[in-house]
């Protein structure tokens, strides 16, 4: 269930659960009240007919069969209305009187007693115990006697109403004061509620009063509950304003980059036009050439760059890493090929799970990187192998002795050893090359050996 208001939600379930439990209470009290009514007015019956069994024994009018005793009751209509206790007293009797129903039946059929309310047919079946017959339109709870000694049948009854009546009353008596109650009791909640979300809202409006263009964490005071929000929203600006600083460094390197071939085409497009022979021609044409050249390979690299920021879906083959770095191979500059001197040992059954394409671009990266720094017919080591589950592929080259290496910066984009500005490239190579090992499970290490040869080693955890 889609929930839009907290405070809204917390108001109606607490108030609900408040109604709830007072019709819960309700209940129960009505069930209670009236079993222990019910017990009070059956023993009360019960209570009756023997006291009739012992008044029906007198020496001086002992009852026959041929005795029709009828006790007369006045006629009191009830009329519905609530009257005091004190004004139903006064009156010739009370209009219960009704309700209650007396007869007394010999063995033989013959009526002995009754009361005015009820006629001359048994009201109970002769069966000793309680029982409930309706009669009248009503339901009566009656209790029958059976007196051996006068050979007779006492029958008490109560009409079952009035017990319904006194139970709603009883009941009403006691949970009107919790009705009266409900009302306050909902303001207090509401007042509850409202004290309860201020931090929330506050810790709201705090945030829609921060600037895009400042992102500062959020510090101010709140409930345990909702430090773990500010926590997170506070780890969320932190990396959003890393991402926007190293966007907007990004485009900065990317302008800076597209500056330095824009201006060079345009230098020599300018001396092309002013060319007086054939020779300055052919170099104008030349460095416009390489120009255009670095200008494709930057582009080409931002595209890459573009689409790993994203996300992408893997599609894993299993493959021979040989013939994977054979491809590579292929795919560089021809006279970067033919710069160094390749030296390769991998296991031609040694395979990869990867993505072709993605870890193509990977590896390629890599031995395009190491042909361009490395010394002129030099050695470029390309080698493989299993470490503890995992396949490690290693490219070293040697370096020139003038250079220093930041290895902590190495993948970073558009970051350039100090040493290596006069060779073609932008810096993006490395960088692509560790986001794609990443989104495989593995991880970029460079580092130098004891004999001063770069060495980059590529850990990829998932082997077949």
């Amino acid at each position: 269930m889609k929930i839009n208001s907290i405070r809204r939600m917390l108001l109606l379930s607490v108030n609900a659960v408040i109604l709830l439990m007072l019709l819960i209470t309700s209940l129960n009290t009505w069930f209670n009240v009236h079993h222990e009514i019910d017990e009070l007015f059956d023993a009360q019956l019960a209570q009756y007919a023997r006291l009739i069994r012992h008044l029906m024994v007198e020496p001086n009018t002992p009852l026959t069969a041929d005795s029709n005793h009828a006790i007369e009751m006045p006629f009191l209509l009830d009329d519905g209305i609530e009257h005091t206790a004190a004004a139903e007293r006064y009156s010739e009797g009370h209009k219960y009187e009704s309700k209650i129903a007396v007869q007394v039946w010999h063995e033989n059929g013959q009526l002995l007693i009754r009361s005015g309310n009820v006629g001359k047919t048994p009201l109970l079946p002769k069966q000793s115990g309680f029982h409930e017959i309706r009669h009248n339109q009503y339901l009566w709870i009656g209790f029958s006697l059976y007196v051996p000694d006068e050979k007779a049948w006492i029958f008490t009854a109560q009409r079952e109403d009035v017990r319904d009546e006194l139970s709603w009353h009883l009941t009403l008596n006691q949970l009107l004061p919790l009705g009266i109650a409900i009302l306050p009791i909902m303001l207090l909640v509401w007042l509850a509620v409202e004290w309860g979300t201020k931090p929330v809202r506050e810790l709201s409006e705090k945030l829609a009063e921060t600037n895009p263009t400042e992102l500062q964490p959020v510090e101010m005071p709140l409930p345990r509950e909702l430090k773990p929000f500010k926590d997170a929203v506070n780890k969320l600006m932190a990396e959003l304003k890393a991402y926007l600083k190293k966007e907007k460094m990004f485009i900065a390197n990317v302008s800076h980059e597209l500056r330095t071939p824009l201006s060079i085409l345009q230098v020599h497009t300018d001396n092309l036009e002013n060319a007086t022979d054939i020779k300055e021609q052919h170099t104008a044409i030349q460095a416009i050439g390489k120009s255009t050249r670095r200008l494709a390979h930057l582009v080409k690299q931002l595209m890459e760059t573009e689409k790993l920021e994203h996300s992408i879906v893997l599609q894993y083959q299993a493959i021979q890493l040989l013939r994977l770095t054979e491809d590579a191979l292929a795919s560089i500059d021809f006279q970067l090929i033919d710069r160094v001197i390749w030296v390769v040992d991998i296991p031609k059954q040694l395979q990869v799970r990867v993505d072709p394409t993605l870890f193509q671009a990977a590896l390629r990266n890599l031995l395009d990187n190491a042909a361009k720094y490395a010394p002129a017919q030099s050695e470029v080591s390309i080698k493989a192998r299993i470490e503890q589950h995992a396949v490690v592929i290693s490219v070293s080259n040697a370096i020139n002795g003038d250079i220093t290496l930041e290895l902590a910066r190495l993948g970073e984009r558009f970051f350039r050893s100090y040493g290596h500005q006069d060779v073609a490239g932008v810096g993006l190579g490395l960088s692509i090359t560790r986001k794609i090992v990443h989104l495989h499970g593995g991880k970029l290490v460079f580092s130098q050996d004891i004999t001063g040869r770069f060495v980059t080693e590529l850990f990829l955890l998932q082997t077949t």
